[in-house]
């Protein structure tokens, strides 16, 4: 806790939360407009809940890069790891707080935008159930917590913030050109298509249009996704150690 609130502290000395607000916005006004275009040809609730999940999968990656470069950036600087050596402190401590505070602010982006698509649903003269809302929540949180172990590491095994940031702008480049329209097997292991690839809904091409639906395997993804939570920590620990020979 005490860690937590001194990295909470240092945040007041850095200045990257507009370039953080951009994205956000960009990422609302980005989905609202594609939700509006297809909403007439669908009216299906779990269509907005799909588009949003497709939107994070571009824009997410490069914040939670940016977040966790910025983050990292002052112990960098100032050295933090061979003072934590001298000090005898374990490095997982820090990443554990940086890691604590990364989810808060997932998880806030993660309210914005479930109240947002509420709203908007609710707009377009339809409804969505709570349950609904809250599967879609818990997916993305879990999904944000993968990337951000990923994107967390190289920030503390690179230096160079440059690293951490260009290996989110390739993750939103390859969701960009459409590499949602590979198999399942090979976007298995792409994690930036984690939040449409293991959300609640799924799209079907038609043969005029898409349908968007239910998909009946979100709770045995949501399993694997845990699976898959649990593995980037423990990969991220054992990251952690290099940073005690920078």
């Amino acid at each position: 806790m005490l860690n937590l609130r001194l990295e909470f502290t240092k945040l007041k000395r850095r200045s990257f939360l507009l370039s953080l607000v951009v994205l956000i916005s960009v990422l609302l006004m980005w989905s609202a407009v594609v939700i509006q275009s297809e909403w007439p040809k669908t009216h299906s609730v779990f269509n907005p809940l799909y588009d949003m999940a497709e939107m994070n999968d571009i824009i997410m990656p490069l914040f939670i890069a940016v977040l966790a470069s910025r983050l990292l950036e002052m112990e960098h600087l100032g050295k933090t790891f061979k003072i934590l050596q001298t000090s005898k402190e374990s490095p997982w401590q820090l990443f554990k707080a940086k890691l604590a505070l990364m989810m808060i602010f997932n998880l806030f982006v993660g309210i914005i935008q479930t109240v947002f698509v509420k709203l908007l649903i609710k707009g377009l003269g339809s409804s969505v159930s709570l349950m609904q809302l809250m599967f879609s929540l818990v997916s993305f949180v879990l999904v944000s917590l993968v990337l951000s172990c990923l994107h967390l590491s190289l920030a503390f095994v690179y230096e160079k913030a440059s690293v951490t940031v260009v290996t989110g702008l390739v993750g939103s480049f390859l969701s960009l050109v459409g590499i949602g329209a590979l198999p399942f097997a090979i976007r298995f292991f792409i994690p930036w298509q984690y939040f449409s690839m293991m959300g609640l809904a799924r799209r079907i091409a038609d043969a005029h249009t898409y349908l968007f639906k239910y998909d009946t395997s979100f709770p045995l993804k949501t399993v694997a996704l845990l699976a898959i939570v649990i593995f980037s920590i423990y990969l991220s620990r054992r990251a952690t150690r290099k940073a005690d020979l920078l």
